[in-house]
């Protein structure tokens, strides 16, 4: 029982290592200022010559907007890019404007992004549970494609049992779900969302 215990205990410690760039604390800090008025997000936005990936989007599951944004991190060598996404409207009224959602950097893919993002609002106006994701732009820049990045290293107490109900159980990796993300609300693409009427 010992072993088995050291052994998860070492998996998971493994597992919490990640880039100092990514980090993000257990809980999410106090909100940051100029994030209450979208207007000035997007001029904000407009006037620093936004990258790629900069703007407003939005989670069309439940309408919570966010900004992605470049971040000057202090202790980054020069050339190092780092971004913050940050929420400038929430479906959970308890979570305000400028709550650090999650920090994303760029991948050697032109358009795929390493990133931490809160997971979970369990705590009264704040965010937790951070978990690793791979964010991807579509071709078109109008949606951002949210993918969990999953362990390298896992335990199977199945293997424990004997061999006769050790493959009795097995688990799906691919469950036929819609992919989970965000949709572009500015700068607006040039082929817009839905059709417009005149």
């Amino acid at each position: 029982m010992r072993i088995l215990l050291s052994l998860l205990c070492a998996l998971c410690a493994i597992t919490a290592l990640c880039d100092d760039n990514l980090r993000l604390p257990p809980i999410s800090a106090t909100p940051l200022d100029g994030y209450c008025d979208i207007n000035a997000v997007k001029k904000r936005l407009a006037e620093s010559g936004p990258h790629r990936i900069e703007g407003v989007w939005q989670f069309p599951q439940n309408g919570t907007t966010v900004a992605i944004e470049r971040h000057n991190s202090a202790g980054s060598l020069p050339g190092s890019l780092l971004y913050h996404m940050t929420v400038v409207r929430s479906a959970n009224r308890a979570i305000r404007p400028g709550t650090v959602m999650g920090v994303l950097c760029p991948s050697a893919g032109s358009n795929v992004y390493d990133a931490r993002i809160y997971t979970s609002s369990r705590l009264a106006g704040k965010l937790d549970s951070p978990k690793h994701f791979t964010l991807t732009l579509t071709e078109t820049d109008t949606h951002l494609v949210f993918k969990p990045v999953k362990s390298k290293y896992s335990f199977n107490l199945w293997r424990m049992l004997p061999y006769m109900f050790r493959y009795s159980v097995r688990t799906n990796t691919n469950t036929g779900e819609a992919p989970r993300g965000c949709v572009r609300l500015f700068p607006e693409p040039e082929i817009p969302l839905a059709p417009r009427y005149l």
